[in-house]
């Protein structure tokens, strides 16, 4: 019996030991020291409950991937998606959803009006000039980023 449990032991160990090794940790330390994802010069739109508002920012891919903005919500309203202002066929401006936008390793991804934004739809309550959303991004690769942002008047 001895003789068995030192060949499991014998066997087992070095399995444990590169099973270790293999742990995602340095890859994990790569991405963060890379860099990471900025989320500047954000603010929303006020609007009143039940209705709709947008929120505008830059979003700054300092990482040394291509990462995607897989997903937005925010506590203020019932649904969050990233649209997309295009001219329809009468001319007229128009807004469509824009799922899963890739930002380029070192780009910038711009959300003003007139192009890319996130609607804020269905508000629980008014928003007003003065307060602030909390607005919860996901991405693919960085994970989530929460950004608080000032309700404002059009800049």
């Amino acid at each position: 019996m001895p003789v068995y449990r030192y060949c499991l032991l014998t066997l087992v160990c070095p399995l444990l030991l590169f099973w270790g090794c293999g742990s995602g940790e340095n890859h994990q330390k790569e991405v963060v020291a890379s860099g990471t994802i900025e989320l500047t010069d954000g603010w929303a739109r006020p609007g009143a409950k039940g209705m709709m508002s947008a929120v505008y920012l830059t979003i700054r891919n300092k990482t040394a991937y291509p990462d995607t903005l897989a997903g937005v919500s925010s506590d203020v309203a019932r649904e969050a998606e990233v649209h997309e202002s295009y001219k329809g066929e009468n001319g007229m401006s128009a807004m469509r959803p824009a799922p899963d936008r890739v930002i380029k390793s070192g780009d910038n991804l711009y959300l003003q009006p007139g192009g890319l934004h996130i609607m804020l739809i269905k508000l629980k309550d008014d928003l007003a000039a003065g307060d602030s959303v909390n607005v919860l991004m996901e991405f693919r690769h960085s994970g989530a980023r929460n950004v608080r942002l000032p309700v404002q008047a059009q800049r």
